[in-house]
């Protein structure tokens, strides 16, 4: 199986500095369904061993997106996961912010990413190539995680193991 990231802007006007994480989905989602998102989210993330926080800042991720397309670029898809998963604990269970250079720089560091120092430095490298896979793949998706299975299937949000269960068993089947 091979799995690709790629780029997605939940929020492209989100302020460089960061904001608060909760403060933002209270105003985005309301503090009614943020009350009940916390929970299923907190399941999701112990169900795969993670401790989820709502704490921390959120904002511009574009150098993020510019760092996994490196990533891929010169390390191959192993090393663009490596470097997504560290970014996803960074952000959703250490209260890191991944808009913060020294954040990404750290990230890259752990993952063994060459040139990134580069890459955050230049607020133009790899950004003409995120654009254009903002372009190509970001049409229709409304929310993140969204998942693109064999071209066909789509889950959108976090999902149970089962839903993906399902959907593999029904690929190798020949359904």
């Amino acid at each position: 199986m091979v799995v690709r990231w790629r780029p997605y802007l939940l929020n492209p006007g989100a302020p460089e500095a960061g904001e608060s994480k909760r403060e933002m989905y209270h105003r985005k989602f309301g503090a009614q369904r943020v009350a009940a998102m916390v929970p299923m989210m907190t399941q999701r993330f112990a169900e795969v061993g993670v401790a989820y926080s709502l704490g921390g800042l959120t904002g511009q991720t574009m150098d993020s997106h510019r760092l996994s397309a490196h990533a891929l670029k010169v390390g191959g898809e192993a090393v663009q996961n490596a470097l997504m998963e560290e970014l996803f604990l960074n952000y959703f269970s250490q209260e890191k912010y991944i808009g913060d250079s020294a954040v990404l720089a750290a990230a890259a560091e752990k993952v063994g990413l060459e040139g990134a120092a580069a890459v955050i430095a230049d607020k133009g490298v790899m950004r003409a190539e995120v654009e254009g896979e903002l372009r190509s793949f970001a049409r229709g998706v409304r929310g993140v995680p969204h998942f693109v299975i064999d071209g066909q299937h789509h889950l959108s949000g976090a999902q149970p193991t089962e839903a993906f269960v399902e959907i593999f068993e029904e690929l190798s089947s020949g359904n």
